[in-house]
């Protein structure tokens, strides 16, 4: 499913996007990875989007607005034939700017659940 996310971001304004783990392009660029939601509700998919510093309303701005677009309601068949809805969850608490690349930041966070027996 993280294949199909990454696909549907790049329909967006900014082309890189790549999965966690591969090689970091120039910024801007976008990350997305998934990690086991501790409540146990599925998988979280964090998507990061990192820009140059300076850029900090259109880092806000891409957060907020065309992340929200280009995922709301995004419905896909995972690798393993079941479709699924992705969910959004929660922004960061704001800018990041620790990353070790020298750019700036910013998280959203979706759920893609998992049915529960």
């Amino acid at each position: 499913m993280i294949d199909k996310i990454v696909a549907q971001l790049k329909t967006g304004r900014i082309k890189n996007v790549i999965p966690f783990g591969d090689p970091i392009t120039a910024p801007p660029y976008i990350v997305v990875r998934g990690v086991k939601d501790i409540a146990g509700r599925g998988t979280q998919i964090i998507v990061t989007t990192h820009m140059k510093p300076g850029q900090q309303n259109f880092l806000e701005d891409y957060c907020t607005k065309d992340i929200a677009t280009l995922l709301e309601d995004f419905k896909s068949a995972t690798r393993n034939g079941n479709y699924n809805l992705l969910l959004q969850e929660n922004m960061s608490e704001g800018i990041m700017v620790n990353n070790s690349d020298g750019t700036i930041s910013m998280e959203r966070w979706f759920l893609l659940p998992s049915l529960i027996f």
